[in-house]
């Protein structure tokens, strides 16, 4: 069975330390028909564009951009999302991390049921001291 396009959308700016873990856990995604959009919006911590190249580098699903100037976070979201091109997107939080059958639970809910239009699952909040 062949699923289709999934574009998964990650807008991001100045999010260094946790960018990496949120790329990570798309990538190791069960779901594997993806492309990753990630918009750095000119964040002034050359570590965050260091982070997505590594990435790019080294996954051809991950398409990478970096704004020349700071855009705002609405024109950087709505960036993203133009750009995608799967029959069904995602946004992805810069500090997200999604465990590896989210995309696959979202799309078969889709998928299966023609009277759903949108699919929000359930989820934690973590803060640095790990409370919930």
């Amino acid at each position: 069975m062949t699923h289709i396009l999934v574009s998964v959308i990650i807008p991001t700016y100045n999010m260094g330390n946790y960018l990496a873990e949120a790329i990570k856990s798309v990538q190791m995604q069960t779901y594997k028909n993806l492309e990753i959009i990630i918009s750095d919006n000119c964040s002034p911590n050359s570590e965050v564009w260091k982070v997505i190249i590594d990435f790019a580098n080294k996954n051809l699903q991950i398409i990478a951009h970096r704004q020349t100037e700071n855009i705002g976070i609405w024109n950087n979201f709505l960036f993203v999302f133009n750009e995608a091109k799967g029959n069904y997107f995602m946004w992805a939080a810069d500090d997200d991390i999604w465990t590896c059958d989210f995309i696959s639970k979202c799309y078969h809910r889709l998928e299966n049921r023609y009277d759903v239009g949108l699919v929000f699952p359930k989820f934690k909040v973590i803060s640095r001291k790990n409370t919930f």
